[in-house]
C-alpha cells in the first residue's frame, strides 16, 4: 500500500489522493509516467514529482524515518508490507499499571518467525540492543501503556521506529475492547493452558515465580507468547481491512476487471 500512498507528500491530503486514484494514478510510478494527464496546481505537481522520487529512494534504502516524519499517524498501517521483514510485535508484562514500585517482568518480542523473551533478573537489559534492529513496532495499546512503561524503565531507550498501535485501527474498523476481547470476536483461540488468564493472573504468576515456583514463569511466558504472536495475525487482518475501506481498493478492482 505504501507505493499507492500520496498523503505523506506536502500539500496532498485525502481529497487529492482520491483524485489521483480516480484518474488512474494508483502508485508512484503511475504519476511519474502519466503526470501530464492530471490537472493539478503547479505547486502540488512539483511536490508530487519531488517527493515521489525521494520516497522511492527512501524505500529502496529502507529509511522508515522518512515516512514516519511525513505520514499521518492514523495512516502508519500503510507501512506494514514494505517493512514487514523489519517489524517487531511487542508486548510487556508488569507488576502493575505503572506506579512508583511497579516494574516490567517480561518483554515479548516477535519478528514473525522468531520469538524472544527478555526477563527481569535474567536478560532484560538486552532488549535495548535488540529493538534497534527493527524499523516498525506493532503493539496493542502500546501508545498508552507498553512504550511509556518501557521508556521509563530504561534510561537510554528511545523509539525512533514507526509505531502501529492496533487498538486504534481496530476501533476504526468497529472492534472495541481489550486485546483478548478482540481476539475472541475474531475467533482467535488461545492455547488451553492460558486461555482464561488475564493481566492480574500474570502478576500472580510472577510473584509465584519469585516465591520459588519455576513452572509459574513458564506459564507466564506462555501467556505472553499468546499476546505477542497473535499481534501478527491482528496486524495482517487490520491491514487487509484498512485497504478494503479505501476508495483505492474499488478503483484498483475496477481497473483489473477492465484489463481482463
Amino acid at each position: 500500500m505504501l507505493k499507492h500512498t500520496f498523503i505523506h507528500i506536502p500539500g496532498v491530503g485525502e481529497r487529492t489522493e482520491r483524485f489521483l486514484w480516480r484518474n488512474n494514478i494508483l502508485c508512484w510510478e503511475d504519476y511519474l509516467k502519466n503526470s501530464h494527464q492530471v490537472r493539478l496546481p503547479e505547486k502540488i505537481r512539483l511536490n508530487l514529482s519531488l517527493f515521489i522520487k525521494l520516497s522511492l529512494d527512501a524505500l529502496l534504502r529502507g529509511n522508515v524515518h522518512f515516512f514516519k516524519k511525513l505520514l499521518p499517524e492514523k495512516e502508519m498501517w500503510r507501512l506494514y508490507p514494505e517493512f514487514k521483514d523489519r517489524t517487531a510485535f511487542l508486548d510487556i508484562e508488569t507488576t502493575g499499571l505503572g506506579g512508583g514500585k511497579d516494574y516490567i517482568t517480561v518483554i515479548g518480542l516477535f519478528n514473525g518467525e522468531k520469538l524472544q523473551f527478555f526477563i527481569q533478573g535474567k536478560n532484560i537489559e538486552e532488549f535495548t540492543r535488540v529493538i534497534k534492529k527493527y524499523s516498525v513496532i506493532v503493539t496493542y495499546n502500546g501508545k498508552q501503556f507498553d512504550l511509556p512503561f518501557l521508556k521509563s524503565s530504561f534510561d537510554d531507550l528511545d523509539f525512533p521506529q514507526a509505531h502501529i498501535d492496533l487498538k486504534y485501527f481496530l476501533q476504526k474498523l468497529g472492534y472495541f475492547g481489550g486485546l483478548k476481547k478482540v481476539e475472541k470476536t475474531l475467533g482467535i483461540k488461545r492455547c488451553r493452558k492460558v486461555r482464561n488468564l488475564n493481566g492480574y493472573d500474570a502478576v500472580l504468576l510472577w510473584n509465584r515465580y519469585l516465591d520459588g515456583e519455576p513452572e509459574a514463569l513458564q506459564l507466564l511466558l506462555e501467556y505472553n507468547r499468546e499476546d505477542v504472536v497473535n499481534l501478527k495475525y491482528l496486524m495482517e487482518f487490520t491491514y487487509e481491512k484498512m485497504v478494503q475501506s479505501l476508495p483505492f481498493f474499488l478503483i484498483k478492482k475496477e481497473r483489473a476487471q477492465k484489463v481482463f
